[in-house]
């Protein structure tokens, strides 16, 4: 008595789902490696901007970035630099007896004739008094004091300034061009890795 065995395959089905499957780990991993280069430009950014002349403390850098994650339907990541020139006192000042010296771009040099206060609010700043201002009596301090007013604040660079530099943006480039490959291929590894298991 004989035994007939009828095997039926999907293969193209199975070979559909085997595909879908490495092309979502493809998708996961790049997805994974964008975001963490996204990381590695924020962090390099205040170093960049340093090098070119902008003497900003990373975290004052950092608090003008913006950082958009990629995701599966959306692959890339943009990084925004936004906000309004910033006060001169970020940049290295110190009062000296012809004004504030101040590090912004060019290496230090002085503002004749300005000078380093702290306003009411807490604020400090960088200030230069108004041609044609008026001399005026204060109490600062239970002290009756002469000043001359108005004064006004000065400003350096903003932070898009310094990243819009092309010596920054050509080292932000080229971090990319070396990293992100590596990152790429380690992202592929561990998820091979992880659905292996």
């Amino acid at each position: 008595m004989g035994v007939n065995i009828s095997l039926n395959t999907n293969a193209s089905s199975v070979a559909m789902e085997l595909m879908a499957a490495a092309q979502d780990m493809k998708t996961t991993a790049t997805v994974r490696a964008l975001n963490k280069m996204g990381q590695q430009v924020i962090t390099a950014i205040p170093k960049g901007m340093r090098q070119v002349g902008y003497k900003l403390k990373a975290a004052d850098v950092k608090k003008g970035l913006r950082l958009r994650r990629a995701s599966p339907s959306e692959l890339r990541v943009v990084i925004t630099a936004s906000g309004r020139p910033l006060p001169l006192i970020r940049y290295g000042a110190r009062q000296t007896l012809k004004g504030v010296s101040v590090d912004v771009l060019n290496g230090r040099k002085v503002i004749a004739h300005a000078f380093i206060s702290t306003m009411p609010s807490g604020h400090q700043g960088v200030f230069v008094r108004e041609d044609g201002g008026r001399h005026k009596k204060v109490m600062r301090d239970g002290k009756a004091r002469w000043t001359q007013l108005p004064i006004r604040e000065l400003f350096g660079p903003a932070i898009p300034d310094g990243v819009a530099n092309a010596q920054v943006q050509e080292t932000l480039a080229t971090l990319v061009q070396e990293k992100f490959p590596a990152l790429l291929e380690h992202e592929s590894a561990w998820l091979a890795r992880s659905k292996g298991r």
